[in-house]
């Protein structure tokens, strides 16, 4: 009562201040999750430049699309509900209050949802998409997070105070509206503006989708929405395997010399290292320093980025594209893959590689483990030897970071010396990091004698950050050089002539990288074979662990067949005949194609 006696006593003495107050801020409140997310390098208010290429141009950015993701921006629904509810006295009506409140609310709820997708994955709301991404993930986050009860009684709390508060706002704003001091002016504004809106939402329809469109609307979003789910859904459902399994049917394809393989994806190393300036000062120098220490040591590298198919998240889907050679952009994507393939088998490098006399192993260090039903179905899924997890490692001393899990150095070390024990076949040993997961911190020492990390900490101590928690790009940039230092440290100690390694960003971090920044990761390759190395290059890579062009050489997808198609050059029973290098992998539509076209170097 209070409230609404606060709200009526305002509307009735500044009708228009207080209603255009309220309607602004409702309609801000729509975008500032999005603006809110992308701070660090947006501007709260349109910036100045947008005048600096011309008056036009400028007026164009202002009023119909800008690329600063600012909440300076026009809901087309509310303006026109709102606009309807001041100038048609018959519609002033409770139903049609109770109308605005709860579209406002879906829209709110969408608007943070598109803030959350576009801002942490850089890709567009699908709904059939982000459903299973946040039906597996969410759950994972929350056993993950080891945040207490409280914090999800706080955040039930808050948000039904939000929904208050915002009924509240409609309630003042509408009413402010209706007092006899209300001036002609305030409706004249309003049915301009819903005019305007109504003509963008005509001329531009789909567009208004985008979150760059100044007048933004809610139902062309939910049908760009709608759309995209059902082709995608139609997509997954129709997926057919025939040219998959005719294009990489390598049986005619033998390896004379198996070298070992290691395959080092690191998690959240992106290309934003070259992009920013600081960053690049401090990454290219260690990358000097760390390529020094392996030509010392005998190692040659070249190095090149590729673009992964995912961004910010989802590790699974750009590891899985690079061993399929198929582009895995989306999570049900990649569902449907793992069901389909627990009985059949995929055709992917790890299976050629074990064709070839290989043992495939895989390590998983995070210490909060799946239940072996699902270890049991990823093994099929990716036709492994063995999988060694946080229970194999023999790890008792402190965890970090995200899952949490041991020191990355303790890992691979050990998976190595136990690997080595268990085989003499030559070894496809693959695994992701975890120590440069977001949040980076905090991070574990790099030791000379990594079995002395496995000690356990007094009770109630725990890693202490060696940041501040607030410094996302001091973190980031310190977790990168741990993870560098960590895995050229690893080659020195455990490499030989037989050794290859292949050390690869899954995805751009999140947080400390921009929408400009792009997808690339770099990839380094690293051996004592000059001429192996060499055969590289007719693929855009450079000699180094410094890339020499900002373009990415390939992608993710299509280093399935080039790593084949190299490594069978070098090392292949008759290297005059090759597998064709397919830069994008191969592309399946809903139904099976002729063999996709292939490029030959």
């Amino acid at each position: 009562m209070h409230k609404r006696w606060i709200g009526a006593g305002l509307a009735h003495r500044w009708p228009n201040g207080v209603f255009w107050l309220t309607f602004l801020a409702l309609n801000a409140l729509l975008f500032l999750p999005l603006y809110l997310f992308n701070a660090e390098n947006m501007s709260l208010l349109p910036p100045a430049a947008l005048l600096a290429n011309g008056w036009w141009l400028g007026v164009n950015q202002l009023l119909l699309w800008r690329e600063n993701l600012d909440p300076l921006r026009l809901s087309l629904e509310l303006t026109v509900l709102v606009a309807l509810w001041v100038n048609v006295r018959w519609l002033q009506r409770g139903w049609l209050r109770i109308t605005i409140v709860l579209l406002y609310l879906l829209a709110l709820a969408y608007y943070l949802y598109e803030a959350i997708v576009v801002s942490i994955y850089r890709a567009d709301p699908v709904f059939y998409s982000q459903y299973y991404l946040a039906r597996d993930g969410l759950p994972f986050l929350a056993r993950h997070a080891g945040a207490s009860i409280w914090l999800y009684v706080g955040a039930l709390a808050s948000g039904v105070l939000a929904v208050l508060l915002i009924n509240w706002l409609v309630r003042v704003m509408l009413r402010s509206s209706t007092t006899a001091k209300s001036l002609m002016a305030t409706r004249s504004i309003m049915a301009g503006l819903a005019v305007l809106g109504l003509i963008a939402g005509v001329r531009y329809q789909i567009w208004t989708a985008a979150p760059e469109m100044v007048v933004s609307g809610l139902s062309f979003k939910l049908h760009k929405n709608i759309a995209e789910s059902r082709q995608l859904y139609r997509d997954i459902t129709g997926f057919d395997d025939t040219t998959v399994r005719r294009t990489y049917d390598y049986t005619g394809y033998r390896l004379q010399r198996q070298p070992d393989l290691y395959f080092l994806f690191i998690e959240s190393y992106g290309s934003v290292l070259y992009k920013r300036a600081d960053f690049r000062r401090a990454y290219t120098a260690l990358l000097t320093e760390l390529d020094d220490q392996l030509h010392t040591a005998g190692w040659q590298t070249t190095s090149a980025l590729s673009d992964s198919p995912t961004w910010g998240g989802g590790s699974w889907m750009a590891y899985t594209s690079l061993l399929f050679g198929l582009r895995i952009d989306n999570h049900p994507h990649y569902l449907s893959l793992l069901n389909k393939y627990q009985l059949e088998e995929y055709p992917d490098l790890g299976r050629y590689l074990r064709s070839q006399g290989y043992y495939y192993a895989w390590v998983s260090s995070i210490a909060k483990e799946l239940d072996d039903g699902m270890w049991n179905k990823y093994i099929r899924f990716l036709g492994v030897d063995t999988w060694l997890r946080h229970g194999d490692l023999d790890y008792h001393g402190p965890q970090y970071g995200w899952g949490p899990a041991p020191p990355d150095q303790y890992v691979l070390n050990y998976a190595q010396d136990l690997l080595q024990r268990r085989t003499e076949q030559p070894l496809l040993f693959f695994t992701i990091t975890q120590n440069s997961h977001y949040p980076w911190t905090p991070q574990p020492d790099l030791v000379t004698e990594w079995q002395t990390l496995n000690q356990t900490l007094p009770a109630g101590t725990a890693p202490a950050a060696a940041t501040k928690p607030g410094d996302k790009r001091q973190n980031y940039q310190q977790a990168i050089e741990y993870q560098l230092r960590m895995l050229v440290d690893f080659i020195l100690r455990t490499g030989d002539e037989n050794s290859l390694f292949i050390l690869i960003g899954d995805h751009q971090p999140p947080q400390v990288s921009r929408r400009a920044d792009g997808w690339a990761t770099p990839l380094h390759i690293i051996s004592r074979d000059g001429a192996l190395l060499a055969a590289f290059e007719d693929y855009g890579f450079a000699p180094g662990l410094e890339v020499k062009t900002l373009e990415p050489a390939l992608r993710h997808e299509g280093f399935y067949s080039l790593f084949l198609r190299v490594l069978l050059s070098q090392y292949g029973a008759d290297q005059t005949q090759l597998p064709a290098y397919l830069p994008e992998g191969v592309i399946v539509t809903q139904v099976a194609q002729d063999a996709p076209v292939a490029t030959n170097h």
